[in-house]
């Protein structure tokens, strides 16, 4: 297997990308869990999460960076997107920070473009002083699960993840 990192170029997000995002967004999830869901519990939950205003908004969020790995021939590879944490984590320690997403294009998945995202990502952490990253991930992921293990991050805790009526069991990852 190839391994794309040294042909993708990393970016901080601009207005400009709102709308790739939304679909790359939208893409993975579905690709993902998307048959997870009834449909009308997707779309709502798709329609709640994924909307283009929201997106318009995030990408203009200094404290919600948001970065974009591109492919040579300029499209969208993934992006990976943090914040300070709003995880149920109890007690929430002072500065911590969240993954909130890190998403690759399907048809590219394991090719290294989650692992040329995460570098950003840790240099963003690294500049705040280090505090503990956090992450939310569905439980039954156990791929992304040993991806993250990679990067140090380790379980402690879960949660509620509700998608319409059905409600998932995510663990909460914790990198020091």
């Amino acid at each position: 297997m190839s391994d794309l990192r040294q042909d993708i170029a990393i970016r901080r997000a601009v207005p400009a990308d709102a709308e790739p995002l939304q679909a790359l967004g939208i893409q993975s999830f579905v690709a993902a869990f998307g048959h997870l869901y009834p449909q009308d519990d997707l779309d709502a939950f798709l329609r709640d999460n994924y909307g283009l205003q929201s997106w318009r908004r995030q990408v203009s969020r200094p404290d919600r960076p948001i970065w974009i790995a591109e492919s040579p021939d300029g499209s969208l590879a993934g992006y990976a997107q943090a914040s300070p944490c709003d995880l149920p984590v109890d007690p929430m320690p002072d500065g911590a920070l969240q993954l909130r997403r890190l998403y690759v294009r399907p048809d590219i998945l394991s090719l290294g473009v989650g692992a040329a995202l995460m570098g950003p990502v840790l240099d963003w952490v690294d500049a705040a002083g280090r505090p503990p990253l956090f992450l939310g991930v569905w439980s039954e992921n156990v791929k992304a699960r040993k991806f993250y293990s990679r990067y140090g991050f380790t379980r402690v805790g879960e949660y509620d993840f509700p998608v319409g009526a059905q409600v998932d069991l995510e663990f909460i990852l914790r990198r020091d």
